[in-house]
């Protein structure tokens, strides 16, 4: 039997931009939580956790390349689902949907690139703050 190196690498490893950019807002979002309760979440605290070297912590943030087993264990650190950091299918949380629209607009905005689904939501924000301006000025509560 011949042993391929190359295809025991993609059955082990995972390895993509967009992951990268999750792990990136994972940690961040760690990082506030820990914060909240007057810790300090670094990169060399997440490292030390995961048994690593701060430089192989560097690597997967900048690359998104990981072993398949070690991703695992860096979604239950980091708080969120392994199918999120992976593929940032289903929500980062649990949510509830009410409408059959509302699950249609999910499935299509998680089909989205991460930095679409980040223009989208920033858009959102701006629509909200307009409406509320709008709502302000109708009620001259300025």
């Amino acid at each position: 039997m011949v042993h391929d190196s190359n295809m025991e690498k993609t059955s082990k490893e995972v390895s993509n931009r967009g992951l990268a950019i999750r792990l990136k807002y994972a940690f961040e979002r760690k990082v506030e939580r820990e914060a909240e309760h007057g810790r300090k979440y670094t990169k060399s605290l997440l490292a030390l956790k995961m048994n690593e070297s701060r430089q192989v912590i560097q690597q997967w943030f900048r690359s998104g390349s990981m072993d398949k087993f070690k991703a695992l264990r860096l979604s239950e650190e980091l708080g969120v689902t392994i199918d999120w950091l992976l593929t940032g299918r289903y929500d980062i949380d649990t949510i509830t949907i009410t409408t059959p629209r509302v699950k249609a607009l999910v499935a299509l905005f998680q089909q989205l690139e991460p930095e679409d689904q980040e223009h989208i939501y920033q858009e959102m924000l701006e629509l909200e703050r307009r409406k509320r301006e709008k709502i302000d000025a109708l009620f001259n509560l300025k």
